[in-house]
């Protein structure tokens, strides 16, 4: 037994090395993966943004990047900026952050203001959702809604507006519930550009998509009329 330990021993020694070789293998092998994956000697060529809220300019300074910034201190890090960004601007919904090769792109999502409306005095901000908040006062960003006696109504009116695109969001000023015998669901919009729109609650927003091209044929100011079907006429008429 005791003529065993010394051939234990040289056993034991000679794995050392061997292990101590494989350890500093991966080692090796961890580093250089590292090293390709942040690539130190890279650096951003261009920022893109894809956004109706903020600008390149903004984003740029939220996230101190720009041309010439080091490429690994955005990989990995896509997450922790977008959430930066979120907490920069209250505008900001959501960002994605995407890299490609040495490109940057910013795709900003807006969270969209529906609207306001004033109630005994008070008036509230109408979120996408339909939900709302007290505000001492419309800013201008976002239609104003007057005559809803429904909450309900209101929410869901406010809803469709929120999904619209922002070019036709943009151009709507004030939305009234205006009902009628011939339609107790009516809906009165003011349009930015000096036209008015009638609409349905249940039909607004299918039938909205209408309206550029129907504005855009119509020699003078009028109404666009899509209660029940989808036609215009001048106000003198």
């Amino acid at each position: 037994m005791k003529e065993d330990v010394p051939q234990l021993k040289h056993i034991v020694n000679k794995r050392r090395p061997l292990q101590l070789w494989l350890s500093l293998a991966v080692f090796a092998v961890l580093i250089g993966g590292l090293i390709l994956i942040l690539q130190p000697w890279r650096t951003i060529k261009n920022v893109s943004v894809a956004s109706t809220v903020v600008s390149k300019e903004q984003i740029k300074k939220y996230v101190n990047v720009g041309q010439t910034t080091p490429y690994w201190r955005l990989v990995g890090q896509q997450a922790f900026i977008e959430n930066r960004l979120q907490s920069q601007n209250n505008k900001i919904d959501s960002v994605k952050v995407t890299l490609n090769d040495g490109d940057v792109l910013f795709t900003v999502v807006e969270r969209v203001n529906a609207g306001f409306v004033q109630q005994k005095g008070q008036w509230y901000a109408i979120n996408q959702q339909g939900n709302r908040h007290s505000v001492s006062q419309p800013d201008g960003d976002a239609p104003v809604y007057t005559g809803f006696k429904s909450d309900d109504t209101l929410a869901k009116t406010a809803v469709t507006f929120s999904n619209f695109e922002a070019s036709l969001r943009q151009n709507i000023s004030q939305i009234i519930f205006s009902p009628t015998k011939e339609n107790p669901k009516r809906l009165k919009i003011i349009m930015a550009d000096g036209n008015t729109v009638l609409a349905t609650t249940t039909t607004f927003g299918q039938k909205i998509v209408y309206y550029p091209g129907i504005a855009a044929q119509m020699k003078a100011k009028g109404v666009v009329d899509l209660q029940f079907g989808a036609f215009s006429y001048n106000y003198k008429s």
